[in-house]
């Protein structure tokens, strides 16, 4: 049986809504903004700081073309050439969309070139390094998998 002095829950949850109507509003429009900002973040580029390591035969690497490919379409790539050869580390800043990258290396040097792919998730944070070779190529890479 109902209780004639408790309301029904309807008209409890009705009366709720009529006296924190701006502080509902306030949050539907909060829960709304962030839904839409976090759907927003995800369609501009982001800063990525890689950090190339070419191992302990850097000296003999001449040139890298290094290619980002998100979703099977080539995205951006870069060509560095460096004629008396590579310090052990080089710096590259670039801005890429969010998304999972193969990063596809070609490395030349005076025996010919060396082909690797690596994996890369953007947003990343700080500096993201990459190793451009393998200790069991004894200096020499060879056709790598993703990392």
């Amino acid at each position: 049986m109902l209780d004639p002095v408790d309301p029904p829950r309807g008209q409890r949850l009705l009366r709720f809504v009529q006296t924190n109507r701006r502080r509902l509003g306030a949050f539907v429009l909060l829960v709304g903004l962030l839904v839409v900002g976090s759907t927003l973040s995800e369609s501009f580029p982001r800063d990525v700081h890689l950090r190339y390591r070419f191992g302990p035969s850097h000296a003999t690497v001449r040139e890298a073309h290094v290619t980002f490919v998100r979703d099977g379409e080539e995205e951006q790539s870069a060509r560095f050439s460096r004629p008396s050869g590579f310090p052990a580390g080089l710096d590259h800043e670039l801005s890429l969309m969010p998304g999972r990258y193969e990063v596809q290396v070609t490395l030349r040097d005076d025996q010919g070139a060396r082909h690797l792919a690596r994996g890369l998730r953007v947003p990343t944070d700080g500096v993201v390094s990459l190793d451009l070779f393998e200790p069991s190529w004894g200096g020499r890479a060879a056709i790598g998998g993703l990392q």
